[in-house]
């Protein structure tokens, strides 16, 4: 019996080492998977800050989402000479309850909220592209919703274009993406039902983001190749004729700015990726315009000194 008094003793302590031991590892993981998330939205508030891109704009909107206006079909179209619409404006002023992580997944999308303007005007939809569908039914993120549900969307996309939701909230612990408008042009969503349309996207750099080192332009990229037609060779490619029509004081932040984040990407980002070397070109050209402002800026702030010229000596008597 003493024996196996011992035997029960020294299994009881092996099993509350084991438990002590998983819990630090979860807590270990959290802890990390929380860091990481923060990361991701201080990527997030970085790129909400950024104008001049060619294929899409993005626009904050709180500290945990950003809405990306995505073109669908590059026509020559021209970068953020488009403003943001006053809808979007709006939007970004809205009271915390409709960005925050608090928003409860048990809560009908349906259910009574404050009036809201119309939805999204509907662009052209060209041919249907379905590479990327939401989680098939039954998958446990079917009902992953976004704090603010699309069809109480009050951003308005451009012309060609179609909006998206990318959203790091707290409660799910990582990032995931949302159609705004123009549905059907992406996926086969078997029906209008708001439940449905709030899936979040399947996408591979959202799949790989809890194993891999993704960073928010490995989703932005990935949306963009998704949605433009044709897919651009890179999407990140910048409307020079923009930026250089901008004044001369946001002309020298904004290419500041983009330079920065261009500059991490180049550094971070992944060069395996068929673009990289398309973003290199592009910081090289973005570099120059950049340089060439804040010269431009220095001259008429007459910072600039004029060159001293030598002194003359004065010829002596002997001379």
């Amino acid at each position: 019996d003493g024996h196996r008094g011992e035997t029960l003793s020294h299994d009881t302590e092996s099993r509350c080492k084991f438990k002590q031991t998983y819990q630090l590892e979860q807590e270990k993981r959290e802890r990390e998977q929380k860091q990481k998330l923060q990361h991701f939205l201080t990527d997030l508030a970085l790129l909400g800050s950024l104008q001049g891109f060619q294929y899409f704009q993005p626009w904050l909107r709180g500290r945990e989402e950003l809405l990306l206006t995505v073109v669908n079909e590059d026509l020559g179209w021209r970068s953020p000479g488009f403003a943001v619409s006053e809808a979007s404006s709006f939007s970004s002023g809205l009271s915390s309850s409709s960005t925050s992580s608090t928003f409860s997944l048990a809560s009908d999308p349906g259910s009574p909220l404050p009036e809201d303007p119309e939805g999204p005007h509907q662009a052209p939809q060209p041919r249907q592209r379905h590479s990327q569908r939401p989680d098939h039914p039954g998958h446990t993120e079917d009902h992953l919703l976004p704090a603010s549900p699309s069809e109480r969307e009050i951003a308005v996309p451009e012309v060609n274009c179609t909006l998206f939701l990318l959203a790091g909230y707290a409660k799910y612990g990582r990032p995931y993406a949302w159609i705004r408008s123009n549905h059907e042009r992406l996926v086969n969503i078997g029906g209008t039902d708001s439940m449905v349309k709030d899936t979040p996207m399947k996408l591979k750099s959202i799949t790989d983001w809890g194993s891999q080192g993704i960073r928010v332009w490995d989703i932005v990229s990935e949306l963009v190749c998704l949605c433009t037609i044709p897919s651009p060779s890179n999407p990140f490619a910048l409307d020079m004729r923009y930026l250089k029509s901008l004044p001369l004081s946001e002309r020298f932040l904004v290419s500041g700015a983009l330079l920065n984040f261009l500059e991490t990407y180049v550094v971070y980002g992944n060069r395996d990726e068929l673009h990289y070397e398309k973003v290199l070109e592009e910081v090289k050209s973005l570099r120059r315009l950049h340089v060439q402002t804040l010269l431009e800026v220095q001259r008429r702030q007459g910072s600039i000194a004029k060159p001293v010229q030598p002194a003359v000596a004065e010829p002596s008597e002997k001379d």
